[in-house]
């Protein structure tokens, strides 16, 4: 048992003690319930004389999971931050002090100090060579206290902007492409709707998508309503398919056939399937004809005609391992049946990430189902309460961020090459750009070591910046990795507004204050305004818009929104929330319907108003790992590639009970950690291979470094394929090594720094070849959660 549980349970037991030996006169004063949200799900907290002592389910969460209640271990953990702190060597002006980032001893300092500090230098930067690294909004959901946003308005106020982030992690390859092929992201649109799938619906292929695991969280606040969906799905008559080198939560939930597939093979598949269409016959040809753009030039690729390889099932099983009679089978079933083909977003976060998306849109079109009720494609049913029924009500807004003025934008997965190689020329979405110089660099919310790829190089990277800023409530790793860090309070310490579910969008919550800020932390809004405030009156008016009350704040951005005209700002408030209706109508959404019913009233944001099957300006950058059409290309690294150097292929899911790294530090790790590491998920077969056992410590390694983590020997993954979810903390052995061993199991020091193509320059980490062993010697214990040394000044 890990010592952040044996202390939890400890209090949890001295307080019932404490209280049970108390005379009836001094009972502690009466309970309260105090109502807030989270990206894990709403609650109830219940205090007591300034205490949290309980957390509650929420009346809107239809299925509360165990990641609200950790909550009170995560506000009472020994990983807060307590007090404004500064690494010693920064702190003293040491030459060469950068070097030392992660490796040496805190200052405490006062509020006053840390902000001086952090505004001179600010002040003494131009806005060109600051990097406002908060590029994501998973810190939490509240829009007054919103850690982009907030970030985002500060630097646009005093400096008139700073270097941002272009794209992102979860969606970087397909963001790039999918507008100009199919008029939209898609991977945060409005999906089908539950209803109109079990209506309709013949075979439902989970193409990757783990439904069930991934919509416990949401950017916003997830009210669980699909898992009420989801027995329905497994009492139906629908023929569940899974292909995935993953045999899923969900997949067993539903009974689903699984089809094992050789990671990063899927767009081989696919374009096995669409050549058995094309050739027997059997595909769409008026859907192609009436709805798509670019099929004839296309065609000579999947046909063979220009490298002389026709894209055949015998040529997909090859290259996937998936029988070649298998293929032609689900090829004929998709389009005998109602066919819906729900994608996720793991497949496109491999080298040439950027054909995923596009491959599985080609082969819905050839099906021909797209827009019909219960068939098509969808990005987002695993994402957000992707199924449920949108309300039509306006919700509040949040903060704005303001216009910013300087026009370098990172993109997302190229953050450490671009602070290493200031003036590197590069290319994205078809333009020649050059990476800005970096010399400062301020994160609030979010962990950069947490979410980049290849951990050792983004810790080289953060070792040549002049500063670095984190503002976080926790020691994280990126905290550790900080000059300058100011300690921000949890949620459930200040007042902020949400609202329920990406798709849904059916409630507003209201963040209520439970208990006032721990130690000396401060809310995000607060610590913002008294850094503006450090650059005069007029800035700190424009930042605050003359509305420094968190307060007056939420109620301006309620009141201004259609919410108010259902139930008063007053009332809502008292309540703790609201749920938004939906019509009848809503329930009966289907993705393209409008699109396939008259698809020039309801053209594409395409060049031609379709979908795009080849894309000209695509084959016009002449890219020699990105084409104009979809296209196989082989992998650097995958299990297909006789002469590579390491046997196994490592697969980086999201977990099961964090958001990303969130909350690895609560108690709640001791349900699922082994020996107190992230647990690898390894076939029967190779771990007897190895010499592994269920339980034992194991090291898993590369070229880019080495993890140990725990051995979860498992039917339920295909031979030669092991899965590390990601968001383990990371923990290097020896900081002294230049790549030391993390001992707590987090995946990205294996993962590849390799960008998916020349277009979208998005991660590749799910592109990944690994080996495995059992761990000897002394095993070191998981120093992830410990604190850093700290001075008092």
């Amino acid at each position: 048992m890990s010592n952040t549980r044996r202390n939890f349970l400890k209090g949890v037991a001295l307080t019932a003690v404490a209280t049970a030996s108390m005379k009836a006169d001094e009972l502690l004063s009466p309970v309260q319930k105090v109502p807030n949200a989270s990206n894990f799900g709403p609650f109830i907290a219940l205090t007591q004389d300034g205490k949290i002592i309980d957390i509650l389910p929420h009346p809107l969460d239809r299925r509360p999971t165990a990641m609200t209640k950790m909550w009170l271990d995560r506000v009472y953990s020994p990983t807060r931050i307590k007090y404004p702190c500064v690494r010693k060597s920064y702190l003293e002006g040491k030459k060469g002090h950068e070097k030392l980032r992660g490796k040496e001893e805190f200052v405490r300092v006062s509020w006053d100090k840390a902000l001086e500090l952090v505004a001179q230098k600010i002040k003494d930067t131009p806005k060109e060579n600051i990097y406002n690294a908060t590029y994501i909004g998973w810190s939490h959901p509240g829009g007054i206290h919103s850690c982009p946003s907030l970030c985002g308005r500060f630097f646009n106020v005093a400096k008139r902007g700073a270097i941002g982030t272009a794209g992102e992690y979860s969606n970087g390859a397909a963001g790039a492409v999918n507008v100009d092929i199919i008029g939209d992201v898609e991977a945060y649109s409005l999906q089908t709707t539950h209803e109109e799938i079990l209506a309709n619906t013949k075979t439902y292929v989970m193409w990757g998508a783990d439904l069930f695991k991934c919509n416990k969280i949401d950017t916003k606040v997830p009210n669980h309503e699909n898992d009420l969906y989801y027995p329905k799905y497994a009492k139906s008559d629908i023929n569940f398919i899974s292909i995935d080198p993953i045999y899923t939560e969900t997949a067993q939930m539903f009974k689903a056939r699984w089809i094992k597939i050789r990671p990063n093979t899927d767009i081989a598949l696919m374009l096995g399937m669409m050549h058995h269409l094309y050739t027997s016959g059997k595909y769409d040809k008026e859907f192609i004809a009436k709805y798509t753009d670019g099929f004839d030039k296309f065609l000579p690729y999947l046909l063979g005609q220009t490298d002389k390889t026709p894209k055949t099932p015998k040529w997909a099983s090859q290259i996937t391992t998936i029988d070649e009679a298998t293929i032609i089978e689900l090829a004929e079933l998709f389009v005998k049946d109602r066919t819906f083909l729900a994608g996720n977003w793991a497949m496109q976060r491999a080298q040439h990430g950027e054909m995923a998306d596009w491959c599985l849109i080609v082969l819905a079109s050839m099906i021909g189902q797209i827009g019909l009720a219960g068939g098509g494609v969808g990005f987002s049913m695993h994402f957000g309460g992707g199924g449920q029924a949108k309300s039509n009500i306006g919700t509040p807004a949040g903060i704005s961020q303001g216009r910013n003025r300087v026009e370098d934008r990172i993109p997302a997965s190229r953050i450490a090459d671009a602070i290493l190689n200031p003036g590197k020329k590069y290319t994205y979405k078809g333009k020649e750009k050059v990476y800005p110089t970096v010399k400062i660099a301020y994160v609030a919310g979010c962990s950069i070591v947490g979410h980049h790829p290849d951990t050792n190089n983004i810790v080289k990277a953060l070792r040549t910046l002049d500063t670095f800023v984190v503002q976080e409530p926790w020691w994280t790793p990126t905290a550790k990795m900080g000059d300058i860090v100011l300690p921000a309070c949890t949620s459930l310490e200040r007042n902020d507004i949400a609202m329920g579910g990406v798709h849904a969008k059916n409630c507003v919550y209201a963040m209520k204050k439970a208990i006032e800020p721990l130690y000396e932390s401060k809310s995000d809004l607060e610590i913002f305004s008294l850094l503006a405030k450090k650059f005069g009156e007029k800035v700190y008016n424009k930042f605050t818009d003359e509305k420094p009350n968190e307060m007056d704040k939420i109620k301006y951005e309620y009141d201004i929104s259609p919410t108010a005209q259902l139930l008063s700002f007053e009332e809502f408030w008292e309540k703790g929330y609201i749920e938004l209706p939906r019509d009848e109508e809503a329930y009966k959404f289907v993705r393209h319907a409008k699109f396939r019913k008259d698809p020039i009233a309801n053209k594409l944001a395409t060049i031609s108003g379709k979908i795009q099957i080849t894309v000209p300006k695509f084959s016009e950058l002449n890219y020699k790992d990105f084409t104009g059409y979809p296209t196989w290309i082989e992998p650097a690294e995958w299990l297909g590639d006789k002469n590579r150097k390491y046997p196994l292929h490592l697969l980086s899911p999201h977990p099961s009970y964090r958001v990303h790294s969130q909350a690895d530090n609560t108690y709640l790790r001791s349900f699922y950690k082994i020996n107190d590491r992230e647990p690898v998920m390894i076939n029967p077969n190779d771990a007897k291979k190895y010499g592994i056992n269920h339980g034992d410590v194991v090291e898993i390694y590369n070229d880019r470094g080495a993890v140990l983590a725990g051995a979860f020997v498992t039917k339920n993954i295909s031979e030669g394929v092991m899965a590390l979810s990601e968001g383990a903390w990371y923990a290097p052995e020896n900081t002294t090594s230049q790549k030391p061993r993390c001992v707590s199991g987090h995946v990205n020091v294996l993962t590849s720094n390799r960008p998916t193509s020349s277009m979208a320059q998005a991660t590749s980490v799910n592109t990944n070849l690994v080996a495995i062993k059992k761990a000897t010697g002394v095993i070191p214990p998981n120093t992830a959660y410990n604190p850093p040394k700290i001075i008092e000044a």
